[in-house]
């Protein structure tokens, strides 16, 4: 995620806060600061995102029980987010992976609950609301407390994105197809949103009803992402192959390829060994234009492509999900295609939109049924 700085790794999981993350630092320090100053508040909301860190961790570490790789963990204002190299589709996979977080925050509750009650007890004083707004460790603890009874009640909400929309979506994914079980979840949380939206109106609270517009439209995000899954997990790769796409000699040089490149629509080039037609690298347009900008118009392409070791390769029989997947975890632009041992074509993520694309128009859809040639 873009504008993020790195903080540190937990568990191989890079842990990473945005920027604007110092915008709720300042409105922290104004609100939670009190009687005990801006330092106070400080504490107070760096403790509080401490809980969602700890939260985020146990979906990650959740999902890395089940074999999904974790990229990282970015803190914003509004939260965290863990991105995972993929979604969970197996009904236990997700449903485990839901609850991971908010049952991070209910042991952290019921361990506080104690600790709360013997220092009050040390300190002469009643368990009572109070110890909220009143700044020191007993203060800081029942708030912690609260936020974690909060955070576990909020996050089970049945909406997307939150953990309580996935977890109804696995629930019913053991009696239906995911997608089905998707669309369902889709419904019942943009219920839920309209009716959390004419609560707000009614009580005109706007915090609220900007969670209940949120909601609305992150669900409908949700449910378009995994019909698009759907549309390309019917597709094989070999139907997005660009068709007599062009290759080049390991020995042309950056020119000749930056002069083909501006009369050629094709984003990216295989490089391949003469003899045996097998792919030595990838030159791309920004390598290119790079090798451009360092004056080196004479240089060998091989000496400025990117190494067909360092490109991740898929079976020509794979479908064009397993390509999404595959790049996203590799992090690459184009994956090599190969039929057995032979190179067959790149594709990248532009392909895969552009079939998924000519699929929503032609409203062919449903009707595809293709096999790999």
């Amino acid at each position: 995620m873009s504008w993020s700085l790195k903080l540190g790794r937990i568990f191989g999981i890079d842990i990473k806060v945005h920027l604007t993350f110092l915008l709720i630092l300042i409105w922290g320090a104004l609100n939670y600061g009190g009687s005990a100053g801006p330092l106070y508040g400080v504490v107070v909301t760096l403790a509080l995102f401490s809980l969602v860190l700890l939260h985020e961790l146990g979906h990650s570490l959740a999902a890395m029980g089940y074999g999904i790789p974790v990229k990282d963990i970015t803190l914003l204002p509004i939260g965290g987010v863990a991105r995972l190299e993929r979604m969970p589709e197996k009904p236990l996979h997700e449903l485990v992976v839901a609850l991971a977080g908010p049952l991070v925050n209910v042991i952290l509750a019921v361990v506080l609950l104690p600790v709360i009650t013997v220092l009050a007890v040390l300190q002469g004083e009643a368990v009572t609301l109070g110890m909220l707004t009143q700044p020191g460790l007993l203060g800081l603890l029942a708030f912690l407390l609260t936020a974690n009874i909060s955070l576990a009640v909020f996050n089970m909400i049945p909406a997307f994105p939150l953990d309580g929309g996935r977890v109804l979506r696995a629930t019913l994914g053991f009696f239906t197809d995911y997608q089905r079980a998707t669309q369902a979840a889709v419904i019942v949380g943009r219920v839920l949103a309209v009716g959390l939206g004419l609560v707000a109106i009614y009580t005109g609270q706007i915090f609220l009803a900007l969670i209940a517009v949120f909601i609305f439209f992150a669900g409908g995000q949700e449910g378009q992402a995994v019909a698009a899954r759907g549309v390309l997990r019917r597709v094989r790769v070999a139907q997005a192959l660009t068709p007599h796409a062009v290759a080049l000699s390991p020995e042309a040089t950056v020119g000749q390829v930056a002069s083909l490149m501006m009369t050629n629509r094709q984003p990216d080039f295989p490089v391949l060994d003469p003899a045996t037609g097998q792919l030595l690298g990838v030159a791309s347009h920004r390598s290119v234009a790079q090798a451009m900008e360092q004056g080196r118009w004479r240089s060998r392409i091989a000496d400025v492509m990117q190494q067909a070791r360092h490109v991740p390769t898929i079976a020509l029989t794979a479908t064009l999900d397993e390509v999404q997947d595959k790049l996203a975890q590799t992090s690459s632009r184009v994956i090599a295609v190969y039929d057995g041992l032979h190179f067959r074509g790149l594709v990248s993520l532009e392909d895969v939109y552009r079939v998924f694309q000519f699929l929503s128009r032609s409203g062919s859809v449903g009707r595809i049924g293709w096999q790999a040639g």
